[in-house]
């Protein structure tokens, strides 16, 4: 069933060719890419990728596999004369779950505006695409950043077959939200995705926060030892498929700020260059400064209080419990000096906020603007397009983490305000103008100055509140 939802634009009537098989994988091996059967009625949602814990909001149809690599296409059901900007959505989720399965995934939205078509992908999440194991050889050794590789199979197959939908395989733009974002900042650094796309918009997801070599092998060890089978990984290919996605989500930190230091506690994408069988060539942000990449047009967005959704939410496993806990932890997972770690915690100790709060506050800004807007100076400074967007809260809706999903894919949020509702629409219309290759219609690019849009309500200029934050972050790394 095609849940197209409540789009901010129904304009055009749209037609939906839903989970097509655009690869097929063995356990922890590479995708291998699949041609496209035009004989079948793609009416139905493929799997969902399979993974741990509640899933009843994916909204997945037909279930769960560890074989998911399907995607969904939208087009407007007059294309016209030329063949439109095509817009290649990447779920988040922490790489451990999500699908394009749901409305915050269907692009249908895109395609009802009739300036685009939509494309929204399935990649291989948890132990299945993010563990690392090529270090064990054998029928391992192609086990690294295989969900990235997923996602790079995706735009080879829709550099190959999106003409018969209408769209223009030459104007490809990637956009996704959260490990989405970061996801496809990370194809600026993979040499097998060069040429597969031609712009990227990234929302609450930066060129930073990648995982270490180390880090990564160290995490593999730990689901080896919890399944007892540290000494013959390959048993790996032969246990249950849930038990594997359960076991790999309960080795992860209950904290949510432990993604937030230079090392990553958690999962995301590897900086797998040393590694055997490596995909990537460099750090993102290496890539941007090196100006190799400047031909992409990139639109860098967060909102204002990224993390405040853990504040909110899951206090009791986010809250330091004092500022000079705060501080310890902030110096020790960034590996900096505590009396500079005190210098910058001070600077978000403000307004009587309290210690989650404060850590709401520098999360905020350490992990996502800060990268957001370093990324968007290196690109200008390169020769590159680069804009940025700080979205705010309006009415009804606050700045959390995940606020601006459904306008990215231009849907409706269900009870949105009418306010909420011409923030997404902002929302959409960025991306859709970015993929039109006009990026010059959109607000002042970044030059020297990392000049930035705000959308509903902000709290400070968003302009200044950049170059603020790159004064407070000042010789710090977060890479």
């Amino acid at each position: 069933m095609n849940r197209i939802g409540n789009p901010l634009s129904s304009e055009h009537r749209v037609r939906s060719w839903l989970g097509i098989p655009y690869a097929t994988a063995e356990r922890f091996r590479r995708p291998a890419l699949l041609p496209f059967d035009p004989d079948q009625p793609y009416d139905q949602v493929g799997p969902a990728p399979l993974q741990a814990g509640d899933t009843g909001w994916l909204e997945a149809d037909n279930g769960f596999s560890e074989h998911c690599l399907n995607l969904n296409v939208w087009a407007p059901d007059d294309t016209g004369d030329r063949p439109l900007p095509v817009i290649v959505y990447v779920f988040g989720g922490g790489w451990l779950l999500g699908a394009n399965t749901q409305t915050v995934s269907n692009a249908a939205g895109l395609a009802a505006t009739g300036r685009a078509v939509g494309v929204s992908i399935n990649y291989r999440l948890g132990a299945f695409g993010w563990l690392s194991l090529s270090q064990y050889g054998g029928r391992l050794a192609e086990a690294s950043n295989l969900g990235l590789q997923d996602i790079i199979t995706a735009l080879r197959w829709v550099q190959e077959n999106i003409a018969r939908f209408g769209g223009d395989p030459g104007n490809v733009t990637v956009t996704g939200h959260s490990a989405g974002a970061f996801s496809a900042l990370a194809l600026l650094a993979a040499p097998s995705a060069d040429g597969l796309f031609h712009r990227i918009a990234a929302f609450s997801g930066m060129p930073s926060r990648q995982v270490p070599a180390w880090g990564a092998e160290e995490r593999a060890a730990q689901v080896l030892a919890a399944l007892g089978i540290e000494d013959d990984p390959e048993k790996l290919l032969d246990v249950d498929p849930y038990l594997l996605a359960e076991t790999m989500s309960a080795t992860q930190s209950r904290d949510p700020g432990a993604p937030h230091g230079v090392d990553n506690e958690v999962i995301a994408v590897v900086d797998d260059r040393d590694q055997p069988g490596g995909i990537l060539a460099d750090h993102p942000m290496r890539v941007l400064e090196s100006g190799r990449h400047r031909d992409i047009d990139i639109l860098l967005s967060s909102t204002t209080q990224e993390t405040d959704w853990w504040v909110l939410h899951r206090t009791d496993d986010f809250d330091p419990g004092s500022i000079a806990a705060l501080v310890a932890d902030f110096a020790h997972s960034n590996r900096i000096p505590l009396s500079r770690a005190r210098k910058v915690v001070a600077a978000f100790d403000v307004d009587g906020r309290t210690p989650v709060q404060v850590r709401g506050a520098l999360l905020t800004n350490f992990s996502f603007t800060l990268p957001q807007v370093r990324g968007a100076l290196a690109h200008a400074a390169a020769g590159g397009s680069a804009h940025l967007l700080c979205v705010g809260p309006v009415e009804g809706s606050p700045a959390v983490h995940g606020t601006e999903m459904h306008g990215i894919v231009g849907q409706t949020c269900p009870g949105a305000t009418s306010d909420q509702i011409v923030r997404d629409t902002f929302v959409r219309d960025a991306v859709l103008t970015l993929a039109e290759g006009r990026a010059d219609d959109l607000w002042a690019s970044v030059t020297a100055i990392p000049t930035t849009q705000g959308i509903g309500s902000p709290p400070y200029d968003p302009t200044a509140h950049a170059l603020s934050m790159i004064a407070t972050f000042e010789g710090i790394d977060r890479p």
